[in-house]
This record gives structure tokens, C-alpha cells and sequence, in this order.
């Protein structure tokens, strides 16, 4: 007869408190093929055979026996053995009931054994529930796979969506030579600002990724008006206000968390906490936060930079500034942060900016 090798290949307990219906099920289970059984007739022996020998691949398990009755010794498996410990339960009872049965089956139980059993269903049923638990460790072994996969796959993607905000913000300094440090530092000073307003981890990371991208409609804005040093017309100004819209647009519809993120920076980094900002003239908390925070460290930064149409202000003279727009241009509340912080912030400017570059 050919023996199945779920059988063959199998360790199995068997807990019965009775020596003989234990040595009978012995017999059956090794005249069935299984070649590793091992006997325990003290119910309190159970836990410590399974949990100091996790090869076992069932266990056929007594109901009424002393010490612990086999709704006990279930309810004991279940709370101390850790998840991969755990081992399919056939009950072998003499009883019944109905309530027995679903009392059984609540507690884990795979299957049943009724005394006094006949050889061939022991085996057969023994057999069976080795087979569908062999097809469940293979199928958690495949989903095992495909979530490897699949986080791999996120992370190539994440990875290549963060390089080409990357490769765009280049695109944005090519535009703005002047602004090249500064969209640098931008994501520094939000990825800061973001974390100390308690932001969530994965946010702050999109925040610091996405914020150095607020500028990029300025790609859409003449060089002329970009690098002018004078005084901008109304109608001059009204053109480069579109900055905001059409990088919100260049960088819409998209599924990346990254890329959406970069377009609500881009819209909103230019709305005012009293809402008479550009371009939706939102007010207050309707501004996201990632907006709010990149429009504080992008003033912040502009102010302490050189631009080709005006010197740097001290970082002392750009924090009065911070403190006067308070509740009117910004946040109040990041304001506080950032200013409570301020050691922090100058540590970026002195590993990104040194004398030199402002």
C-alpha cells in the first residue's frame, strides 16, 4: 500500500489520559504510515512537549482526563504558544453533543475522532487535516512572497517617484540659478517644521520630499521677470502669481502620495493664514498644513538669502519679521515652533550655507 506522505513525513502528539486508548491510537497511526508519534497521558504535559519541540504537525488530543480537561489544555495552546507553535487539534471524545462540538470547534479544534473510532477514519482524518494544513502553510508561504513582492515593487516605485521630484527640482534651480540653494534648504527647513508640529512619520518624509517643489510653475514664468531686479507692474506680478495654479497642474493627477503632496505645496504655499492670500484666498486651518509650512520656511529662506534684487536680511531681522506676520501671513502656532526651535534652523544654514553662499 502506498503511504501518503503527509503521513510518513509527520510528527504527531497524542494526549489521552488512558494507556490503552492511547497505545491503540499509536498502533493505528504507525500501521497508517506515520512513522513519528510521540504519547503523553498527562494532559499538563501537553504545552511543555509542543512548546519545547516545535516540529510537531498535529496533535490528537483527549477531552475528559484529570489535571486539565481538553477545553483547558486548548485554551492553554491558544494563549501561550506563539503563532507559528500553533498545531492543528483533532479531539478524540466519546461524547457527542452538539454544544460539546461547537464548544470544540470555538476554541481551534480541526476535526473529530469519536470513540470507540474505526482504524480507517483515523487515518483518513488524520491524513485530511495534515493535507489542508500543509495547503495553508503553502499558501501563507505565497502570500509571504507576494508581499515581498509587493513592497519591493512600492519601494522601486517610491524610489523612482522621489528621483524624479529630485531630477524636477534640478529643472527648477536650472530655472532659478539663484534659487538653486535655496530649494535645497526648503526641504530641509519643512521636513524640520513638519516633525516638530508632530506631524506622522511617512508625512514628514513627504513633506521634506515634496516641499522643494513649490516652485516649480516658475518653469511656466519668462527668465525676464524671474531675474528682474526692479520693481514688477501689476500685470508683471499677476503673471508670476500663476506660479502657484500651474505647478499645482503640472504635478495633478497622479497616485503617487509624493507627487499629490508636491501639488497641494505648490497651490497652497502662497494662501495667507487671514486668507487674503493667492490663488484660492483660503484662511487658516482650510490651508493644508504641508502648505502652511512650506510657506513660513520659504519666506524664512528668501528673507536670509541674497537675491539679485535684494541683500540678505539677518536671521534676527527675519524672525521680527516671522513674529509681525504672526496670524496674519502665518501660522501662529508654527511660527512658535519654528522661533522656539531656532537652533535647529541655524543648524541647516551653517551645513548648507556657508558665509559665502548668501
Amino acid at each position: 500500500m502506498l503511504i501518503d506522505p503527509h503521513l510518513s513525513q509527520s510528527k504527531i502528539l497524542v494526549c489521552d489520559d488512558s494507556p490503552s486508548h492511547a497505545k491503540l491510537l499509536h498502533g493505528v497511526l504507525s500501521q497508517g504510515g506515520v512513522r513519528s508519534i510521540e504519547v503523553v497521558n498527562d494532559p499538563r504535559r501537553v504545552l511543555p512537549t509542543l512548546s519545547g519541540h516545535g516540529d510537531f504537525n498535529l496533535l490528537l488530543l483527549d477531552l475528559e482526563m484529570p489535571y486539565l480537561h481538553g477545553f483547558e489544555v486548548m485554551e492553554l495552546l491558544r494563549s501561550e504558544l506563539e503563532e507559528n507553535e500553533q498545531v492543528p487539534i483533532i479531539v478524540v471524545t466519546g461524547a457527542g453533543s452538539d454544544e460539546i462540538r461547537l464548544r470544540a470547534l470555538d476554541l481551534g479544534a480541526n476535526d473529530f475522532i469519536r470513540k470507540p473510532f474505526d482504524d480507517t477514519e483515523v487515518v483518513l482524518r488524520v491524513r485530511n487535516t495534515l493535507r489542508m494544513q500543509d495547503m495553508l502553510v503553502r499558501l501563507r508561504e505565497i502570500n509571504r512572497d507576494l508581499e515581498l513582492k509587493v513592497r519591493q515593487r512600492t519601494e522601486a516605485l517610491d524610489s523612482a517617484t522621489a528621483t524624479f521630484v529630485h531630477k524636477l527640482g534640478e529643472i527648477c534651480e536650472m530655472c532659478d540659478r539663484s534659487a538653486g540653494p535655496h530649494i535645497r534648504r526648503i526641504g530641509r527647513l519643512a521636513g524640520l517644521l513638519a516633525r516638530l508640529a508632530d506631524l506622522p512619520p511617512d508625512v514628514v518624509q513627504l513633506v521634506e520630499r515634496a516641499a522643494p517643489l513649490h516652485d516649480v510653475g516658475k518653469v511656466m514664468v519668462p527668465d525676464e521677470l524671474l531675474m528682474r531686479p526692479g520693481k514688477l507692474t501689476d500685470q508683471e506680478f499677476e503673471q508670476i502669481k500663476r506660479h502657484a495654479g500651474d505647478g499645482s497642474m503640472l504635478l495633478d493627477d497622479t497616485d503617487s502620495p509624493l507627487v499629490r503632496m508636491a501639488a497641494d505645496i505648490a497651490a497652497s504655499h502662497h494662501e495667507r493664514w487671514d486668507g487674503s492670500g493667492y490663488p484660492d484666498g483660503l484662511r487658516g486651518d482650510v490651508i493644508p498644513v504641508e502648505g502652511r509650512i512650506t510657506a513660513l520656511c520659504d519666506v524664512f529662506d528668501a528673507l536670509v538669502s541674497a537675491r539679485p534684487y535684494k541683500d540678505p536680511w539677518s536671521i534676527q531681522n527675519a524672525v521680527d519679521y516671522l513674529i509681525a506676520q504672526s496670524g496674519k501671513q502665518f501660522d501662529p502656532a508654527l511660527v512658535e515652533l519654528f522661533i522656539a526651535h531656532l537652533p535647529e534652523v541655524e543648524a541647516i544654514y551653517i551645513r548648507d550655507c556657508p558665509p559665502d553662499c548668501r
